[in-house]
């Protein structure tokens, strides 16, 4: 019996379902797209989603777009800074809280725990990988 090795690359995120919100629609469709940790977003990335808390034997599930993909504005933590939102016990995480944006698109920060995990689609665009010796 003769086996072959193919080398697969799998996308970071597969889309099972559609949203109902308009503005997330068409970013789901892209190759692009990336989960991170809420610390590891940087300036310029768009920020698509959050993602439920797993369940045992489940894949974390996106499942925030109130308002639509939204540019990524990091800065620092201030839980003092009277926005409302900075000082909730539910951005603390235990690896410390990072805020992704100020003011856009909400009149607050937009804290997260640092080891949230985040869906977006990077500023910098990944190159693509090389295909392999004898696939086009």
């Amino acid at each position: 019996m003769t086996t072959s090795t193919h080398h697969v690359e799998l996308h970071a995120v597969i889309v099972t379902a559609i949203t109902d919100h308009r503005a997330s629609r068409r970013i789901l469709a892209s190759p692009l797209l990336r989960i991170v940790r809420a610390d590891q977003v940087v300036r310029g990335d768009l920020i698509v989603s959050s993602f439920q808390a797993p369940r045992a034997s489940r894949l974390p599930k996106a499942d925030y777009f109130t308002s639509g993909p939204y540019p990524a504005d990091p800065g620092p933590h201030d839980p003092t800074c009277g926005c409302g939102t900075c000082g909730l016990p539910e951005v603390q995480g235990p690896d410390g809280t990072v805020v992704l944006t100020t003011g856009f698109p909400w009149d607050t920060c937009d804290p997260w725990p640092a080891d949230d995990l985040v869906l977006v689609l990077p500023l910098h665009r990944l190159p693509r990988p090389r295909p392999t010796e004898g696939h086009a």
